[in-house]
């Protein structure tokens, strides 16, 4: 029989079972939890209109200048990745709410999405760990 590290169907496998059962317990937790007592009152709250989005679409804007603006100064190299990631993060999270609705829709479309991109972060780290990358 086979290490662990030496199976590759035991390398990914397992973390993808081990994943997948956690999404599925995280949204039957989901669908268990109780709604606020608002919140049964109001199904869908009404979308933004075409300003709202104006306005998203220009906070976008201004983050990506600021990317743009601090590549030109001389910033030791863990805090200039430090500082490219988080504004990366806001912007994933800007679209995320907006643009993908989630911030007005369910929160088992939510609890769905943030799954999918754990177990999406977690095969990348396994394939780059079985491919030698000394991330770990």
């Amino acid at each position: 029989m086979k290490a662990f590290f030496e199976d590759p169907a035991l390398l990914v496998g397992l973390p993808l079972l081990l994943l997948g059962l956690l999404g599925l317990s995280m949204a039957g937790l989901t669908l268990l939890t109780p709604q606020p007592a608002g919140a049964a009152a109001v199904r869908h709250p009404a979308h933004p209109g075409p300003e709202e989005y104006v306005k998203v679409g220009a906070t976008l804007a201004a983050i990506t200048a600021v990317e743009v603006i601090i590549y030109y100064f001389s910033i030791p190299r863990a805090l200039f990745v430090t500082m490219l990631m988080a504004l990366s993060l806001t912007k994933f999270t800007i679209v995320v709410m907006w643009f993908m609705h989630l911030k007005f829709d369910s929160r088992l479309f939510s609890t769905m999405f943030a799954t999918g991109l754990i177990a999406a972060g977690a095969v990348f780290t396994v394939v780059l760990v079985t491919l030698g990358a000394n991330i770990v």
